[in-house]
């Protein structure tokens, strides 16, 4: 059977190569998920975020929330798996596979929350406001958040070899 699905839609794009490799950069984990954890942040609207602002691009205000009432259906699913996860992760080791499954279960799940943005991301959102901002203010991250978030992306930025927008 050949895939007829256009580039942009796939599991695999930039948005998802991107958070994977930021994600793993040095503090990001711990930021995003104090951020989940303390205020309710989606992680792949941050992480989406993130990857708009290393692109250099800004987004509208109404794109911001087209992204985030687009991925809330899943939110509320990848939330219940966390819960999930979280519950059986107490429960070790007598849980261990289980709780092994649900992990990466929740990671597709992220996958594909991310490959939704990815597609959306493509359509015109542009605009002259920072989606970093934006989602600051969504998630009401105080200054110092705000400040450590882009410290975290110039950090990525200058580690990656990225570093030469201005």
């Amino acid at each position: 059977m050949t895939n007829t699905s256009p580039p942009y839609s796939s599991k695999e794009n930039p948005l998802w190569q991107f958070s994977l490799d930021f994600y793993g950069f040095r503090g990001v984990e711990q930021f995003l998920l104090e951020c989940q954890d303390n205020n309710g942040a989606d992680v792949c609207l941050m992480l989406w975020a993130s990857y708009t602002a290393v692109c250099g691009r800004a987004v509208s205000e109404e794109g911001w929330r087209v992204a985030d009432r687009g991925v809330a259906p899943r939110r509320r699913i990848i939330s219940s798996v966390r819960g999930l996860r979280r519950w059986l992760g107490r429960l070790r080791p007598h849980t261990q596979s289980v709780y092994a499954l649900c992990q990466r279960y929740e990671l597709k799940l992220e996958q594909l929350q991310l490959a939704a943005l990815w597609k959306m991301d493509v359509q015109d959102c542009s605009g002259d406001c920072s989606a970093l901002e934006l989602a600051a203010r969504q998630y009401g991250l105080p200054q110092k958040d705000q400040a450590r978030w882009a410290g975290l992306i110039e950090s990525y930025l200058a580690h990656s070899g990225l570093a030469t927008r201005a």
